[in-house]
């Protein structure tokens, strides 16, 4: 059976500004509930992580009654989406800002993060309707197309 009395040691040491004094004493009853009342439950007898508890309790609608244990489950599971998507950002700004380009602005470095990261989406810009636009935006002494 999933161990729900870790999980309020889990929202103690890593989630303290996420749940108040009192959601954390509801947390608590609701472990202490999830412990008595769901002990002899086959369908949740064989939970051996996070997300199959997070599943049984919504398809039982149990995350209903247990709102704080789905409410920390939610967010221990979204920590490996967080921690990746930090990670890429970081090394586009490692490729981004190499030793060349240390100086630059913030505004500037932001947009260059922004198109190394959103690439996909950037390559299927037409290059010749940026410049079009920009042209159109004011009189230039030269063509640049």
């Amino acid at each position: 059976m999933f161990a729900i009395l870790q999980s309020c040691n889990l929202a103690k040491k890593f989630y303290p500004e996420d749940f108040d004094d009192g959601e954390m004493c509801t947390l608590e009853l609701e472990c202490a509930y999830y412990e008595k009342e769901l002990r002899g439950d086959p369908k949740f007898k064989n939970l051996e992580c996070i997300s199959d508890l997070c599943h049984m309790l919504v398809q039982t609608r149990k995350s209903e009654f247990y709102s704080m244990i789905y409410r920390l489950m939610c967010l221990v599971l979204t920590i490996p989406v967080s921690t990746a998507t930090t990670e890429r950002a970081f090394s586009a700004m490692n490729i981004v800002k190499n030793r060349i380009r240390s100086k630059m602005e913030d505004e500037f470095l932001d947009d260059c993060m922004l198109l190394h990261i959103e690439k996909e989406y950037a390559n299927s810009i037409d290059n010749a309707v940026v410049i079009e636009d920009f042209e159109s935006l004011s009189n230039r002494r030269v063509k640049f197309s």
